[in-house]
C-alpha cells in the first residue's frame, strides 16, 4: 500500500484556514476565543491565521460582544464580497443562474428559458454575456460551478442525452469566453451536494431528480460519487424486462418521471394538460389526476426500496419540479417503502422534498466551487486542493490531476 506523503507547514496552516473559515461558514459570526475552542487550535494560532484572514479580505471584525463575565470579544465573520461563487443550471429547457457567498446569501439570481435543440456553444455564449452585463467585477468571482442534465467525466461532457450534446469540453469553454476558473457536474449530483454543503451533514444522501426524465446523485462524507466514468447516478437508463439491446428495452425513466405520470394521466383522462396542469386538477380532486399521482408514488417507493439495498442511505432527498407534487406523493410512497423494505429500517428511512427546489442544482455548481476554495484554505488557487473537501479521485473516480 503506498504511503501518504506527510504534509507540509504550507499544507498544515492551509487545513487551518480551512477549519477556521468552515466553523464561520457553519455557525456564524463568533469571538477569536470561541472560535479557538470550535476548531481546537491555540488562541495564538487562531489570531495569527485570522488576522491572516483579515489582511486578505476574507473576514470582518463586527462591533465588541459581551457573554457572560469577562472583556467583550470582537465578533469575526466572513467577507461576503470576496467570497463570491458563480452556480449555473444548464437545463434541458431553461438556464439558471444564482451568485453565493461562502455564508449562503444571495447577491443576485436570474433564469430564462431555452430551446433543447440550441448548439452548447451558443448556450454558453448567452450565459457569458449574461455575466459580463449583469455582473460588476465577475473577474472577482472565485470561480463558475456549471451543471449539465449528462455524463460528466472529468471536466468534459460525456453525453447529455435530453440535449444531444456529445463529447464537448463545456468547462474549457466557458473558461476561454469570461477568463475564470470553471468546474462542471452533473445536474444530479450537484443538487445533492447542495443538500450537504448548504444544509445539514447526512451521509449518504442520495438526491433524486424528477423532471421529464429521472437521474441521481450521491454524496459520502461531503464527497459526490462520480463512478469510474461519471456515469453513477444515472438510474433512470436503469433497464427493465429481458430486452436484448437497449434499443429493445425500457428505462427506469419509462415509469418514474413527469413524461411518465403525464403520459398515464392523458391516456386514462382523454384530457390533455401537461405535469402542471395535472397538479390543478388534483387539487380539484380529479380521480384521474389524484390515481395517476398515486401510481407515480409507488413506483417511487419501489425505486427508493431499490435505493436502498444499493446504497444504505442516510436520508433520500426528491428534487426537480416532480418535487411539487410532494402532497400527494408522501403517504402513498411511504406505504410502498415499509412494504418493500428489505430490512426494518428502510422502512422508516427519511425521504423528503429539496430544501432549495428548482434552484438546488445552481446552488449545488455554486458549492463546487466554494468547497474548492475551502479546500485550498481559502486560496483562489487551483491546483490540486491540500483537503479532503476539495475535488478529489474516491470511489473509483480517475484522478482530476491526469484528466485536467
Amino acid at each position: 500500500m503506498a504511503r501518504s506523503t506527510p504534509l507540509d507547514q504550507q499544507s498544515i496552516k492551509r487545513q487551518n484556514r480551512r477549519r477556521i473559515l468552515e466553523a464561520l461558514r457553519r455557525n456564524g459570526p463568533t469571538s477569536r476565543a470561541a472560535l479557538a475552542r470550535t476548531v481546537g487550535l491555540t488562541k495564538s494560532t487562531v489570531s495569527s491565521l485570522v488576522q491572516e484572514l483579515i489582511e486578505e479580505g476574507l473576514l470582518n471584525e463586527g462591533h465588541p460582544r459581551s457573554v457572560g463575565l469577562g472583556r467583550p470579544g470582537t465578533q469575526l465573520e466572513v467577507c461576503s464580497q470576496n467570497t463570491l461563487a458563480l452556480g449555473v443550471e444548464l437545463g434541458v429547457e431553461n438556464t439558471q443562474v444564482i451568485v453565493l457567498d461562502l455564508s449562503n446569501q444571495p447577491h443576485g439570481a436570474w433564469d430564462w428559458a431555452e430551446s433543447p435543440h440550441t448548439p452548447l456553444i451558443e448556450r454558453l455564449q448567452k450565459l457569458a454575456a449574461h455575466i459580463q452585463g449583469q455582473i460588476p467585477d465577475y473577474q472577482h468571482l472565485l470561480g463558475v460551478g456549471l451543471t449539465i442534465p449528462g455524463v460528466i467525466n472529468g471536466q468534459a461532457l460525456v453525453y447529455a442525452p435530453g440535449l444531444g450534446w456529445r463529447n464537448e469540453q463545456p468547462a474549457a469553454m466557458l473558461r476561454s469566453m469570461l477568463g475564470l476558473p470553471v468546474i462542471v457536474e452533473n445536474d444530479a449530483n450537484a443538487s445533492a451536494l447542495s443538500e450537504t454543503f448548504w444544509g445539514e451533514h447526512q451521509s449518504p444522501l442520495v438526491y433524486i431528480v424528477m423532471t421529464t426524465g429521472l437521474g441521481t446523485g450521491l454524496v459520502v462524507d461531503g464527497q459526490v460519487y462520480r463512478g469510474r466514468w461519471g456515469a453513477a447516478g444515472e438510474l433512470g437508463h436503469w433497464l427493465s424486462g429481458k430486452a436484448k439491446s437497449r434499443l429493445e428495452a425500457q428505462d427506469a425513466e419509462d415509469l418514474l418521471s413527469l413524461r411518465a405520470v403525464v403520459r398515464d394521466y392523458q391516456a386514462a383522462s382523454k384530457r390533455s394538460e401537461g405535469f402542471w396542469g395535472l397538479l390543478q386538477r388534483a387539487q380539484q380532486q380529479d380521480p384521474y389526476a389524484l390515481e395517476a399521482l398515486q401510481h407515480l408514488a409507488q413506483e417511487l417507493g419501489r425505486f427508493v426500496a431499490n435505493l436502498c439495498v444499493a446504497y444504505d442511505p442516510a436520508v433520500v432527498v426528491l428534487g426537480g419540479a416532480g418535487a411539487e407534487a410532494w402532497p400527494w406523493l408522501e403517504a402513498p410512497l411511504r406505504s410502498t417503502l415499509r412494504a418493500l423494505a428489505f430490512i426494518p429500517q428502510h422502512a422508516e428511512l427519511p425521504v423528503r422534498p429539496s430544501a432549495f427546489g428548482h434552484l438546488a442544482p445552481a446552488m449545488g455548481a455554486a458549492a463546487l466551487v466554494l468547497q474548492r476554495f475551502l479546500a485550498n484554505g481559502g486560496t483562489r488557487d487551483w491546483s490540486p486542493p491540500i483537503s479532503a473537501l476539495g475535488t478529489r479521485p474516491t470511489f473509483g473516480e480517475a484522478s482530476m490531476q491526469r484528466r485536467n
